[in-house]
């Protein structure tokens, strides 16, 4: 893929989440009554009081965190995320021109979990797809770009907690107004909208946690042999990518080794596994890889049997 080619699928991506989350916002967050996690449950929640659109105020608010954030020198970065921000405030206050009510899902304050949950799922899905076309959903995630860049000691982590903490307790004050802004004490022990948010948070964080660990990871395994010719092959056919080889040598025998190193993803350990229980002079560990960096060229497959093949024929 060329690098125009790059460029135009990574705004394509940034333009696919910002549409799914100006979606879920309009038809599962604001029918319900909840505000979402850090500057975004902030702008719920100004838009529930005084009807000041979501779309206009996410544009304010992360209009001088994205220049400070290319100030720094994170252009790209910046530049990405603020078309990420420009995207879902157009397309929010679209569909809310539009207001097509028959979308939205309300629960009626019964079962007010299940929009919840999806509408964590898809934000912690948006997230994963933001972070992959090197951008971000603005608001708390350009903090941490740059906590994280200039004060790696700093616990953003931490940060984050407060700012959805705050967040979530401002909610309970929030949602005690009704339409017509009228206060209603006794709606302070309806601790509803608190949980409502707590849970958001949870369900975002966890699943964008799950999908990058799960399309990151992967399993290195280090194999001490004394038959790599017929293994190194048969994980060639297996994985379609090859491996490095070091000489070793056992320090109880002497005997001269053979020592592989390959990574594979975690679906082909079990039949790695497999193969290397039928060499009974193989031992083996396996480690796992937080991620990789790279791709394996199937034509460097290709050449490496043709290697291994003249030098089985070479030994024997």
């Amino acid at each position: 893929m060329g690098k125009v080619s790059k460029i135009i699928y990574r705004y394509l991506i940034i333009t696919l989440a910002a549409a799914l989350m100006a979606s879920s916002t309009y038809i599962l967050v604001i029918p319900n009554d909840f505000a979402p996690s850090g500057i975004s449950g902030i702008c719920v929640m100004v838009q529930y009081l005084f009807k000041f659109s979501i779309g206009y105020l996410n544009v304010i608010i992360n209009l001088p965190l994205c220049i400070i954030a290319f100030i720094m020198g994170y252009r790209r970065f910046a530049v990405r995320s603020y078309y990420f921000c420009l995207v879902y405030s157009g397309l929010y206050v679209l569909i809310q021109n539009i207001n097509p009510t028959f979308l939205q899902y309300d629960a009626n304050g019964q079962d007010t979990m299940l929009p919840v949950l999806i509408a964590g799922i898809i934000s912690g899905l948006v997230t994963v797809m933001c972070y992959e076309s090197l951008g971000s959903q603005c608001g708390t995630d350009i903090i941490s770009k740059i906590l994280s860049e200039k004060k790696p000691e700093f616990n953003f982590f931490f940060a984050s907690f407060i700012i959805n903490s705050v967040v979530a307790l401002a909610s309970l004050f929030v949602y005690a107004f009704d339409e017509n802004l009228v206060f209603n004490a006794s709606n302070l022990n309806n601790y509803k909208p608190v949980a409502l948010c707590v849970l958001y948070c949870l369900s975002d964080s966890l699943l964008a946690d799950v999908i990058w660990k799960n399309g990151k990871e992967a399993s290195e395994f280090i194999v001490i042999t004394s038959s790599p010719d017929q293994i190194i092959e048969q994980i060639m056919k297996i994985t379609h990518h090859t491996g490095t080889i070091l000489d070793g040598q056992g320090v109880y025998s002497g005997d001269d080794k053979t020592v592989l190193i390959f990574v594979v993803n975690k679906f082909q350990v079990p039949q790695i596994k497999r193969l290397l229980k039928r060499y009974p002079d193989t031992f083996s560990y396996i480690a796992t890889v937080n991620e990789t960096v790279g791709y394996f060229d199937s034509r460097r497959v290709k050449g490496a049997e043709k290697k291994i093949e003249k030098m089985s024929k070479e030994k024997y």
